[in-house]
């Protein structure tokens, strides 16, 4: 396999080793950069599960409802991920991205630093104006996927990662939504894994007004007041993620996470009038690990 992805997509490898006499082999020094997979890919990683926990209506909303979400993290690490929804609305449906350029930097067996750069698709769930009589008069926006890309900066226990795609945001537009990522994981022997992060986002003006705005139109045949909302950072927010390992197969998941609309979303009618700037969503569940 690792051949086959060396012919593929691999059109540029360059490694460089360093190491002084006086030291052994596990002290070398190794620096590599390259068009295509990391030269030192891991195994095949695959995770699957369901978790259910409270979500709001939209994002925005003030009222919650219990919902299931799919647990999927499926990867190759340094080559190629697929991963399933989470309890961050910036998350969408599902991702998926595949390197095509690396650089990392190494000592002996221990990969200290990693960066990684590729294309980058994630799928989006939309809104329909059934999802709460707060919307009733504002249309659908329809499920869609779009194609970006993503930056990844792994440090030891530290991993920063940014994503940019479009995405359908009602009456046949496109918006654009940049998120930001920052985690930091541990775990200990008897099996908890611990991830802690912050993150934020930021979206074009036609994202911002799909989702936030209020039209003329819009307005007549809503209970809202005409809004124009434009392109500016729409969230920060901290998350806490857990894994319990319960069998060589089966571990116990769980996320919460505390989110806080900022600028034009926060200003919203949809949120300002009707809904709350504060957003908090959960979920525990099961995964197994093939």
């Amino acid at each position: 396999m690792k051949t086959l992805h060396n012919t593929i997509f691999t059109t540029l490898i360059v490694v460089i080793s360093v190491s002084a006499p006086a030291y052994s082999q596990a002290n070398a020094k190794v620096l590599s950069a390259g068009i295509g997979f990391s030269d030192y890919s891991q195994p095949f990683q695959a995770k699957i599960g369901l978790g259910i926990g409270p979500v709001s209506e939209y994002e925005g909303s003030g009222k919650y409802g219990a919902i299931a979400l799919p647990l999927v993290d499926i990867r190759k690490p340094g080559a190629y991920f697929l991963k399933g929804a989470s309890i961050n609305t910036n998350d969408g449906l599902a991702s998926a991205g595949l390197t095509i350029f690396h650089f990392s930097y190494s000592k002996g067996s221990d990969h200290r630093l990693q960066f990684e750069i590729g294309p980058f698709v994630r799928a989006y769930g939309g809104r329909d104006e059934t999802d709460s009589e707060v919307l009733s008069g504002l249309g659908d926006i329809d499920r869609s996927a779009g194609i970006g890309g993503f930056m990844e900066f792994s440090a030891g226990s530290w991993l920063a990662y940014v994503t940019m795609t479009p995405q359908d945001v009602g009456d046949d537009k496109e918006g654009n939504l940049a998120t930001f990522d920052i985690e930091y994981t541990t775990s200990n022997k008897d099996g908890l894994k611990l991830s802690t992060g912050l993150s934020t986002s930021w979206a074009d003006d036609d994202y911002m007004q799909g989702y936030f705005g209020v039209t003329n139109a819009q307005a007549t045949q809503s209970r809202l007041s005409r809004f124009d909302s434009k392109a500016g950072l729409k969230d920060v927010g901290f998350q806490v993620k857990a894994s319990y390992t319960l069998s060589p197969r089966w571990s116990l998941e769980g996320q919460a996470g505390y989110w806080r609309l900022l600028n034009d979303a926060a200003d919203s009618p949809v949120v300002k009038d009707e809904g709350s700037v504060d957003q908090v969503r959960g979920l525990v569940g099961f995964s197994y690990q093939f």
